[in-house]
């Protein structure tokens, strides 16, 4: 799926949601929302006055750093 970036941030601020896999684990990411599957302690949520891309890292990175290692799977 060619996504960028850019569009990545549009659908999130449109409300929806996108089911991503970075090395071998699934996550699933909203505007409101972040957790990787099967692992309920990695579960963000935050309020509406939060950025998620703020309080989400992958390896002490940001998606932003780690883009070109995701692989977008499903966006809702």
């Amino acid at each position: 799926m060619d996504y960028s970036y850019k569009e990545f941030l549009e659908d999130l601020n449109m409300g929806r949601e996108v089911e991503f896999t970075y090395k071998g684990d699934k996550y699933y990411i909203s505007s409101w929302g972040f957790w990787r599957f099967y692992d309920d302690s990695s579960e963000i949520t935050i309020s509406d006055e939060e950025n998620i891309l703020e309080k989400v890292k992958l390896d002490g990175k940001s998606i932003l750093e780690i883009w070109n290692l995701i692989e977008i799977n499903i966006v809702y």
